[in-house]
């Protein structure tokens, strides 16, 4: 599959067609082109060895490409020249799985990097510095040896040294997989406050489904290093193409006999009592399945897995349908 979008001038990234190869005949990207529209917060997701940090990685150019097209902020990265990539890079803020901080400086210091390499005046490197980790919550901690942070903390000065040249992109590469349930969920919602109130756009490599839902306008799914799946992430989750079936398994044991539905509940219809008048009108038996709910930004949204008779079949396939509700038969069980 292709994957496509409308290659608006108004696009921050604009990859079409992109090609990268290590080796002749062997693809580590192939054929890909979407936008990423500036403000936006865009999940790159797949397994290990898919081509996700590749693909971001020929944003800043730490990557070359073979064939295709990248243009970062009106610029085909592929054709910069050494002073043009660094040039860019002063507007690409990165943020990495394992930190990568300096161990034998203080907080302090390694905020105050990416300035002094561009050689601001001390007293402007101060001034941003302390603006920078009052942003995220450690301003207390300027002094501190890097190696007496906990995972979060350090994950927390990551962003802020990220933050400093005022980028207009973040390029996140797995930010928060080295991270423990509650701090991931810290962490998404300091980069989904930098994206609300600043307006940067940023783009999220990661193979946590949780992360995508959370914080991510849209997604790409890449397998090998081709395009599985683009769009709206709400949408591709409520109603998965088959690629995301398989990527994203759901926990629940169909029954045997009967026809086993999927129920979705997007946000129109998520806070209706549909079940409950679907038992009272038809009056009819099921059986509850499964089911789930998530959260995708600022919406709780889920879906409901039931067993129903054949007999019963059409009649709630109808009544699904009047309600403007998104099912699929998962099996039937006959």
């Amino acid at each position: 599959m292709k994957a496509s979008l409308a290659q608006a001038s108004s696009a921050i990234i604009q990859v079409r067609d992109l090609e990268k190869y290590y080796s002749p005949g062997v693809p580590v990207l192939y054929d890909l082109s979407f936008a990423i529209e500036p403000g936006e917060v865009f999940g790159i997701v797949g397994h290990s060895g898919a081509g996700k940090s590749t693909l971001l990685r020929c944003f800043n150019g730490l990557e070359t490409y073979q064939g295709g097209s990248v243009r970062v902020m009106g610029r085909e990265v592929g054709t910069l020249s050494e002073a043009g990539i660094k040039e860019l890079r002063r507007e690409l803020g990165m943020i990495f799985q394992n930190f990568s901080l300096m161990s034998r400086k203080n907080v302090f210091e390694n905020v105050a990097f990416p300035l002094r390499v561009w050689k601001m005046p001390p007293e402007a490197i101060r001034e941003r510095v302390m603006e920078l980790l009052d942003m995220v919550g450690l301003a207390d901690r300027a002094q501190e040896r890097i190696q007496n942070l906990s995972g979060g903390q350090k994950q927390r000065i990551g962003i802020a040294r990220a933050m400093a040249l005022n980028p207009k992109i973040l390029l996140c590469d797995e930010a928060t997989s080295a991270l423990d349930p509650n701090t991931t969920i810290s962490i998404l919602e300091l980069l989904r406050d930098i994206n609300q109130r600043l307006g940067i756009t940023v783009v999220v490599v990661t193979h946590q489904m949780e992360v995508v839902k959370r914080i991510c306008h849209r997604m790409l799914l890449l397998d090998n290093g081709r395009a599985q799946a683009l769009g709206l992430a709400e949408e591709l989750f409520l109603s998965p193409p088959p690629s995301l079936k398989r990527f994203v398994e759901e926990d629940f044991t169909l029954i045997p006999g009967g026809v086993n539905i999927r129920l979705v509940f997007p946000r129109e219809i998520s806070q209706q009592a549909v079940i409950t008048g679907m038992v009272r009108k038809l009056d009819i038996d099921f059986s509850i399945v499964g089911g789930r709910l998530d959260r995708y930004r600022d919406d709780v949204l889920g879906f409901l897995i039931i067993n129903v008779r054949h007999a019963d079949f059409d009649n709630v396939v109808n009544y699904l349908k009047a309600n403007h509700m998104l099912w699929e038969v998962l099996n039937d069980g006959a």
